[in-house]
């Protein structure tokens, strides 16, 4: 039997699986204490991954620390299928996602407190492309005549983003009612004066 013919033989698991353990110990150190909790020595006792492996992959903690996040939040997925509301609440449902599932309170606690310029803009970065996703979503139907066609569609994305955090600040939790009663709320700024996008575009 040729070399190429023979089993693999059993070996160690792949490096993915290292990978795995110091994503989900670098999240888990950032939703529960903010970027200031994640250091080598924390992450390395949360991931069981030792420290120079650590450093085998990431030169520093700001590259790893970047790494996780890119990796986390992804890209958009807009879809193209649906009513008018349908779309712009699937696009605000994931920029919600990033801040609340991805940042978690201590994330979000240095975001709003600034208490880390960099991982601030790290993040800004980050979610841009969920704003403009919904942004450009917004544009779209209001070039298409489905929405008013003086809406300030960055306006209204502010306002969505801004909801959640004012809703965290006042209450402690965000509801999983607060997305759809947002967008209630919103929707009549946002249709037609005549009401020509309706209620279920």
């Amino acid at each position: 039997m040729s070399p190429a013919e023979q089993p693999a033989r059993p070996g160690r698991p792949r490096e993915a699986s290292v990978d795995q353990r110091l994503r989900e110990a670098v999240l888990r150190l950032l939703r529960e204490g903010g970027p200031g909790a994640v250091t080598m020595d924390r992450v390395t006792a949360a991931s069981g991954v030792a420290k120079t492996t650590i450093y085998r992959r990431h030169a520093n903690r700001a590259e790893l620390l970047t790494e996780v996040l890119s990796g986390a939040i992804g890209a958009p997925d807009v879809p193209d299928d649906g009513s008018v509301r349908d779309k712009i609440r699937a696009a605000l449902e994931q920029a919600w996602h990033q801040m609340g599932v991805v940042l978690g309170p201590g994330g979000l606690a240095a975001i709003v407190g600034n208490s880390d310029p960099e991982f601030t803009d790290l993040f800004r970065a980050a979610l841009r492309p969920y704003v403009d996703a919904l942004v450009g979503r917004i544009r779209e139907d209001v070039d298409a005549g489905l929405l008013r066609p003086d809406l300030d569609a960055e306006g209204v994305v502010s306002l969505m983003v801004g909801a959640y955090l004012g809703e965290l600040v006042l209450r402690g939790e965000v509801a999983p009612d607060w997305l759809d009663r947002t967008l209630e709320l919103l929707w009549a700024l946002m249709v037609q004066p005549d009401g020509g996008a309706g209620l279920r575009p």
